[in-house]
């Protein structure tokens, strides 16, 4: 359900657009508490184990401090319990409220521009930083699924990447089978895998828009980057093209972006389901066996003779002979009627 951003633009008091900064109040701290969660503890023998926040009422008790004051640190609040409880959907009403509340109320939004320091941005742009902290927001959307089938299951940007081979699921992770992972892709509803590309396009151009907008008021030099959480929304929308193309869904835009796109996620996810279609494919499946038996078998020899293959790709017959016998070049002329001197 998409949040009311026009009642958050109205002026919550007259001659305080932003209201008062309610850092020190009361309210203000409990919030601050309430997204630590509860920690573990000990009585006696027995262990209360931890609790994770309880983000409704997260969500609930931010929309009532927004209405007394716009603040930053209260919006990223906001934005997390949104994140937690509606996912991809949550993230793009959360960094559309915060892009247009910095965008319109720059000079009064909590925190302040310190004053006395010539307009010292370094609070504010600390608060914004906090959109690219791992524990405060790229672990819990890498953790929200961008694949849910009814009959395979949920897979998360973690799962994807372990399915893709980019990275190495540890101990405590499952493998994930990559044609498990296409079926899921097959099997999902279009209508999901659209709303989701949707609301992770609409997010990053909010990131992008409010990187700008930041940079333009405070200049490049101390502007914050949002690199690490555009890198993630940016990875996660090319699988999301790669699998809607590959469910017959896409345009000449989508097509544009993703032959533009040098990014491993697409050139993989294309061709996931086992079928390979040019040399690409073909080192990538090789370099699937490579990675096999450097984590199962590490004293095989078998990688040895797959990375010479590899480098044989795409030769012809003679740079093949050039390169695993240098010595028998002048013999293989003569069999294929040529005169040494068209082969250098």
């Amino acid at each position: 359900m998409a949040i009311d951003i026009d009642g958050y633009l109205k002026e919550i008091s007259p001659g305080k657009v932003c209201g008062d900064d309610l850092q020190y109040d009361p309210a203000f701290t409990a919030l601050e508490q309430m997204l630590k969660g509860k920690p573990e503890q000990q009585m006696g023998d027995t262990i209360i184990e931890a609790e994770p926040p309880n983000w409704r009422e997260i969500k609930k008790y931010s929309e009532e401090l927004l209405a007394r004051t716009i603040d930053l640190r209260v919006l990223i609040g906001y934005l997390r319990a949104l994140i937690a409880l509606q996912g991809f959907s949550g993230l793009q009403d959360g960094l559309t409220l915060i892009r247009i509340l910095t965008e319109q109320r720059w000079d009064s939004i909590h925190p302040q521009l310190d004053p006395e320091d010539d307009n010292d941005p370094t609070e504010r742009v600390n608060v914004l930083m906090s959109l690219c902290d791992n524990e405060i927001m790229l672990r819990p959307l890498q953790q929200k699924p961008l694949v849910e089938s009814k009959a395979l299951g949920k897979f998360n940007f973690r799962d994807i990447s372990i399915a893709l081979g980019k990275t190495t699921a540890t101990s405590s992770e499952k493998e994930v089978n990559p044609i498990t992972l296409d079926a899921a892709v097959q099997d999902i509803e279009l209508d999901q895998l659209q709303q989701t590309l949707q609301a992770i396009t609409a997010s990053l151009e909010n990131l992008n828009q409010l990187e700008a907008l930041v940079t333009n008021h405070i200049g490049v030099g101390e502007a914050p980057s949002f690199i690490d959480l555009r890198s993630f929304l940016k990875e996660s929308k090319l699988f999301l093209m790669a699998a809607l193309e590959k469910r017959g869904v896409g345009d000449d835009s989508t097509t544009a972006e993703l032959l533009h796109e040098d990014v491993t996620t697409v050139a993989v996810t294309k061709s996931i389901s086992g079928v390979i279609n040019n040399n690409q494919d073909v080192i990538r499946t090789l370099n699937l066996v490579c990675d096999y038996y450097n984590k199962h078998e590490p004293s095989s020899p078998v990688p040895l003779f797959i990375d010479r293959a590899i480098r044989l790709v795409g030769k012809n017959f003679m740079d093949v002979i050039k390169d695993i016998a240098p010595t028998g070049i002048s013999e293989a002329s003569i069999v294929l009627g040529r005169q040494q001197d068209e082969n250098e």
